[in-house]
């Protein structure tokens, strides 16, 4: 029968060490404490399939009014003029990011905060959001 040290021999290089590990000594436990691992929570459920396509749905459409905005605001900024004081400016100015931020935020807002609820109430945040965060000034055409 072959040595199994040769065996592991042509598996080395040529100059390699064998490490060797220091013996432990052995770790004795008593009976009485043993403990038995219990699962506090119940394995997560997979999301369907429907469910998943449906928040792609909505993302695409938190997307496009997002785009909605950004079309809004540079039309507004390229036909009429702005203020020249400094904080009216600064204000309309984030009122302008905050409003081209708005579905992102909300979309992140929904899922964040509805996290572990029904997907009916997400849906339903969801839903809402599409109605507040519409870029009206960009459906009824107001900066043509």
């Amino acid at each position: 029968m072959a040595d199994p040290e040769d065996d592991d021999a042509a598996l080395a290089w040529a100059g390699d060490e064998k490490p060797v590990a220091p013996k432990a000594a052995p770790v004795i436990e008593p009976a009485e404490t043993r403990v038995e691992l219990v699962e506090a929570t119940a394995p997560k459920q997979q999301m369907p399939a429907a469910l998943l396509v449906t928040y792609g749905i909505l993302a695409g459409g938190y997307l496009i009014f997002t785009l909605g905005w950004v079309t809004s605001v540079l039309r507004y900024n390229d036909r009429y003029a702005t203020s020249t004081e400094p904080l009216n400016a600064f204000m309309f100015g984030l009122g302008e990011i905050l409003a081209v931020a708005s579905p992102v935020l909300w979309f992140t807002a929904a899922l964040v905060l509805t996290r572990g609820r029904k997907p009916v109430v997400r849906l339903l945040v969801l839903l809402v959001g599409l109605v507040a965060v519409l870029p009206w000034p960009f459906v009824l055409g107001v900066w043509q």
